[in-house]
């Protein structure tokens, strides 16, 4: 009688071979869907309002739900065979395949990986709060050093609500679901165990998919050369974190350690250097720190790098 779609999915899937080519389109066509649901499920009334409007990103929340919903119905029938004759010696299901499982050291060591490289904005933040505590006490003010820590770390996380909502929550765990969990199965299946190559070529996917931001600057007529740059720049992030989530997703087959790495770096942000200058920076204040500040930044990429052999080997 063969398999059914909810075998596939929960209980076997019999993988059968798939040429490059098909994959790199599987893995275009799902790109195209996640972008374009921006636009057509979203009316045009709606996507005229800003970026960060509360009903804006309820329906972008709505859009991009629904298109990874169809990415994820629609991957068993892309990387599974419904023919149960089919020899393997892979028992995994295809829930398993996309790295949806409840184990929690992969989402700790990755976490923990992923904290090193910012062990530089870890001791910035440190020192500034020191910073304004020493001034406010100055000042007989009474602040406690929980007090800033909650103001600088805490307040932020749902401050303003609905943006940090998508950029926390749903932006990273639907990103990594379409962009890591469906398309590095289907590529691995194609490639073999041709590892290198398939984190050269899935991240693209990624960072091409924000080039459509360029349009919505575009739009709001902001000016060529910044468009380019940033868009440029934007590209080069985002590929860049893109080839590392693909790096872990094929070294832990977890979902949930790159969603929450995603969502670390989202609330961490590129680092801010405004401690360089002693003045109109955010971080001036801490400027006569800035040699301690530039070694935690350099012993926190040599970290992160040496994670690779001793976390991530």
């Amino acid at each position: 009688d063969g398999l059914t779609w909810l075998d596939l999915f929960f209980k076997v899937c019999p993988r059968h071979s798939i040429l490059l080519k098909r994959a790199l389109f599987y893995a275009l066509c799902m790109s195209t869907c996640f972008v374009l649901s921006l636009y057509i499920l979203v009316p045009l009334k709606i996507r005229k309002l800003d970026r960060d409007d509360k009903v804006h990103i309820k329906w972008r929340i709505f859009a991009t739900t629904t298109a990874a919903i169809g990415c994820l119905t629609t991957f068993p029938l892309m990387v599974c065979s419904f023919n149960d004759d089919i020899p393997t010696n892979d028992e995994k299901s295809a829930i398993q395949l996309l790295g949806i499982n409840i184990e929690m050291s992969p989402v700790l060591l990755v976490l923990a990986h992923t904290c090193t490289l910012y062990t530089g904005a870890g001791v910035a933040t440190v020192v500034q709060i020191h910073e304004i505590v020493t001034r406010q006490r100055r000042q007989g003010k009474t602040y406690t050093y929980f007090h800033i820590f909650k103001m600088i770390c805490i307040y932020p996380i749902l401050d303003p609500f609905w943006p940090q909502i998508r950029n926390l929550f749903t932006a990273p765990i639907l990103e990594e679901l379409v962009f890591r969990a469906c398309m590095v199965p289907l590529l691995q299946q194609a490639l073999g165990n041709k590892t290198t190559t398939i984190i050269l070529i899935t991240p693209l996917f990624f960072g091409v998919a924000h080039a459509h931001h360029a349009f919505l600057k575009w739009r709001e007529k902001q000016p060529w050369k910044l468009i380019v740059l940033s868009s440029s720049f934007q590209l080069l992030y985002t590929t860049l974190f893109g080839a590392y989530a693909t790096y872990v997703f094929l070294r832990t087959n977890s979902l949930w350690a790159i969603a929450i790495s995603h969502q670390f770096c989202n609330y961490m942000g590129l680092p801010d250097l405004s401690f360089f200058r002693p003045q109109f920076g955010r971080l001036s204040h801490i400027h006569r720190h800035r040699w301690y500040l530039i070694f935690s930044y350099v012993l926190g990429f040599a970290a992160f790098i040496c994670g690779f052999v001793v976390i991530l080997p």
